[in-house]
C-alpha cells in the first residue's frame, strides 16, 4: 500500500505526497539499470547483458535513481489519483523528489490542479431596472436618409471636396499619447525610421484609431468619424495629403476616448458628388419594389420604426443580461487553478497571432521584436482579460447547471434548417452536409445554450424567472479533463531535494 497524504493549497491545487515502499523502489532501480544497459555500450558486455552492479559502477548511483524515478513517476501517479479523493482539472506534475541521501527511499510530491468550484450565492435575488430606450424621431429620420443615400446619383468629381460629397480616403490614424511613448523610447539620439520598417508596415505609431485604405465616407454629420474631421477634408483635391490632429471632447459618449488626441494622416483618392432623391412615395416604392406590395412613404417609415424598436429592444436585452451576469460574477466565489488562466492566455495569444497575420502579415514573434518586449510581457498584458473570461465562463457553466437550461437535438436541427434556408436554394444541398459534422452541431448547441441562458439571466434580473422545480442536471463538463488528468504527470523534477512549486 502506498502512503499518501493530500493537502489542498490556496492556489486550488492538491499537494499529494507519496512515500514509496523500499521493495518497490529497489525493483524500479533494477528495471532502470536494465533500461540503461540496453542503451549503453558497456565494455565486455553485449547491450542489455551487463549486470546491475556493473551498470551502477559505469553510470553512477545517481543516474540509476533518476531513471528509476522517471519510471515510477507515471506509474505512481496513476495509482495514486483514485486514492486522493480529488477531482482533477488536468494532468498533475511531479514537483519534488525528497531524498536526503542516495540510500533513502524517495518520497514523490505531486501537484494536481483541481476542478474549478463556483458558489453563486444568492444570485436569484439580484435586481436591475429594465427600461428599454425609446426610438426617437431623429433616429428614424436618419434611417430614412439611408434609403436616400442608397438610391443616390453618384458621379465622380474633379472639384475640391465639399460638404455632402462622398470621398474615398486612405486614413492612417492613431492615438497621440501612445505615439509619444514610442518616440520617447528612441530619445537617445539614435536614428530610427518610426514611420516604416523594412517590410513597409507602420510600426512606430501607437494604438490605431482608424487604419484603413479606400475608406469611404460622406461628408455630413451622420458619417463624421470624429468631430472636426469633415472640416479638415473640405477643400482637398484628389491626390492631396494632409496631417492633422483632433481631440475628443471631455463629454464624449465613449468614456475611454474622452480628452484623447488622435493624429490623422489622410490621402484623398476619389471625390464624388452625391445627389440624393427626394423622400417621397416614389422613393418608398423603389425601396420596396421587390416586395409583394410596394409601400408608401408613411408605411415605410412606420415599418422602419417598428424594425428599429425591435432591434433596439434586442440590443438592450443583450446589454441588460450582460450587466446582470457581470453582477452575478462579481458576487460569486470562484476558485480555479492557474492552469485555467494560462490556457485562456495561450488561446488569446493564438488569436492575436492570427489577427496579426491577417492584417499585416506579421507574427507574434515579429510583434515582440518590434515592441522590444518578451513573451512574458504579453502574458501579463493578456492576463486581466483572461481572468475575466475564465470567471465569466465558469459562472455561466454553473448557471446552466443550477437553472437546468438545456437544448434538445430538435432545437439544434431547427437552428440548422434556419441557417441553411437563408442561402440561395441552389446552394442548400451543398451547404447542408457541413452542418452534420459534430463540431458544427456542437458550435450551434453552444450558441443556443448561451442564448437561452442569457434570456434566463435577464428574467432573473427583472424578478420574472420561473421557479426551479427540478434538481440541477449533473455536471459532465469535467469528464474530458478528468480523463486527461489520469495520464502521466506533465513534468518531472530531478531527484535532488527541492522545495518545488505548487502551481500547476
Amino acid at each position: 500500500m502506498l502512503n499518501i497524504q493530500v493537502e489542498r493549497q490556496e492556489n486550488h491545487t492538491a499537494r499529494v505526497t507519496v512515500a514509496l515502499e523500499a521493495e518497490r523502489f529497489e525493483a524500479a532501480k533494477q528495471r532502470a539499470a536494465r533500461k540503461l544497459s540496453n542503451r549503453l555500450n558497456v565494455p565486455g558486455f553485449r547491450k542489455g547483458k551487463a549486470p546491475y552492479r556493473v551498470i551502477v559502477n559505469y553510470v553512477g548511483e545517481a543516474a540509476i535513481i533518476e531513471e528509476a524515478v522517471d519510471l515510477l513517476g507515471e506509474e505512481v501517479y496513476k495509482e495514486t489519483l483514485p486514492e486522493t479523493g480529488v477531482t482533477p482539472y488536468g494532468p498533475g506534475s511531479l514537483d519534488e523528489v525528497q531524498m536526503e541521501k542516495p540510500t533513502d527511499v524517495p518520497t514523490l510530491v505531486y501537484s494536481i490542479p483541481l476542478q474549478p468550484e463556483v458558489d453563486l450565492g444568492e444570485y436569484r435575488s439580484i435586481r436591475r431596472d429594465f427600461n428599454v430606450p425609446s426610438v426617437e424621431d431623429k433616429m428614424v429620420d436618419r434611417a430614412m436618409r439611408v434609403y436616400q443615400e442608397q438610391n443616390a446619383l453618384i458621379e465622380e468629381s474633379t472639384r475640391p471636396a465639399e460638404l455632402g460629397n462622398r470621398v474615398t480616403l486612405d486614413i492612417h490614424s492613431f492615438y497621440v499619447e501612445a505615439h509619444e511613448n514610442v518616440e520617447h523610447e528612441h530619445a537617445d539620439g539614435e536614428e530610427h525610421d518610426h514611420e516604416h520598417d523594412h517590410d513597409g508596415h507602420d510600426h512606430g505609431h501607437g494604438e490605431h484609431f482608424i487604419y484603413e485604405n479606400d475608406f469611404q465616407t460622406i461628408l455630413n454629420d451622420d458619417y463624421e468619424p470624429m468631430a472636426g474631421f469633415n472640416a479638415q477634408i473640405v477643400g482637398l483635391s484628389v491626390g492631396d495629403k494632409k496631417e492633422f490632429e483632433l481631440t475628443f471632447p471631455a463629454d464624449d459618449e465613449i468614456e475611454e476616448d474622452r480628452g484623447k488626441t488622435v493624429k490623422f494622416e489622410v490621402t484623398v483618392k476619389k471625390i464624388e458628388t452625391f445627389t440624393a432623391p427626394p423622400l417621397n412615395d416614389e422613393l418608398a416604392a423603389r425601396v420596396t419594389a421587390e416586395e409583394e406590395k410596394p409601400l408608401t412613404l408613411l408605411e415605410l417609415r412606420m415599418r422602419t420604426r417598428k424594425d428599429m424598436e425591435e432591434m433596439n429592444e434586442r440590443r438592450y436585452r443583450s446589454q441588460y443580461a450582460s450587466e446582470v451576469l457581470e453582477q452575478i460574477v462579481e458576487n460569486a466565489t470562484i476558485h480555479y487553478p492557474e492552469m485555467v488562466v494560462t490556457e485562456e492566455i495561450e488561446r488569446t495569444i493564438e488569436r492575436f497571432d492570427q489577427q496579426l497575420r491577417q492584417q499585416s502579415r506579421l507574427t507574434v514573434q515579429d510583434y515582440l521584436t518590434i515592441t522590444k518586449s518578451k513573451l512574458e510581457d504579453l502574458y501579463a498584458q493578456f492576463r486581466p482579460g483572461a481572468v475575466r473570461t475564465v470567471e465569466r465562463a465558469l459562472t455561466m457553466r454553473e448557471l446552466l447547471l443550477r437553472e437546468g437550461v438545456t437544448v434538445s437535438a430538435e432545437e439544434v436541427d431547427e437552428a440548422i434548417e434556419k441557417i441553411v434556408s437563408s442561402y440561395p436554394e441552389e446552394n442548400r444541398a451543398t451547404i447542408r452536409p457541413l452542418f452534420d459534422r459534430p463540431e458544427m452541431r456542437e458550435s450551434i448547441l453552444d450558441d443556443l445554450l448561451t442564448d437561452k441562458l442569457m434570456e434566463r439571466i435577464a428574467l432573473i434580473g427583472r424578478g420574472e424567472a420561473p421557479e426551479l422545480t427540478e434538481a440541477p442536471i449533473a455536471d459532465t463538463a469535467g469528464s474530458a479533463a478528468s480523463t486527461d488528468a489520469e495520464s502521466a504527470p506533465a513534468s518531472e523534477t530531478s531527484t535532488e531535494s527541492s522545495s518545488g512549486d505548487d502551481n500547476a
